[in-house]
């Protein structure tokens, strides 16, 4: 006897609904994990690199947009979060851990304040400044000859 394959309407009836967490929700699961890493460490994160890949896979989504992002970051403020592009990242860091960094203060270039103001300040002195932690471009590599044998990119905190 034959056996008949069901309508693909029928198939698709039984598959479970596709459902893509809004940005409340998004930041709940991204909340979920740091709750289960903290477990795990036994110690508060105040800080975190988010991959794409990783958020993507924990959010249901083939794309980041925009403002899907910034409703979460909004959500994980309210938590006491801060979620930022970090170029190919992205970054957490607990508002409570920023509270403790040092302030700057505008008092120390009031003089280049009042040249900005009056359009004479040489910006292009300063150019450097924007060049201080400049991303490899393809091919180049962070280092050269005189890297630290054995360094590692990781902070204290990822050893724990």
């Amino acid at each position: 006897m034959p056996t008949t394959k069901p309508s693909p309407a029928v198939a698709k009836a039984d598959l479970p609904a596709l459902h893509l967490p809004d940005g409340r929700q998004a930041a709940l699961l991204l909340l979920r994990l740091f709750e289960l890493r903290d477990g795990a460490r036994n110690k508060p994160m105040t800080r975190a690199r988010l991959t794409p890949p990783m958020l993507k896979r924990l959010w249901n989504r083939r794309r980041l947009s925009p403002a899907f992002l910034q409703d979460v970051a909004d959500w994980l403020l309210v938590a006491g979060w801060v979620f930022f592009d970090a170029g190919p990242t992205y970054a957490v860091v607990r508002v409570t851990a920023v509270e403790n960094w040092p302030r700057v203060f505008t008092k120390p270039i009031r003089e280049d304040l009042s040249k900005v103001a009056a359009g004479t300040y040489k910006f292009s002195e300063h150019e450097h400044l924007l060049w201080g932690e400049r991303m490899p471009s393809d091919g180049e590599t962070n280092g050269g000859d005189d890297d630290d044998i054995g360094a590692t990119d990781k902070t204290p905190d990822d050893s724990e």
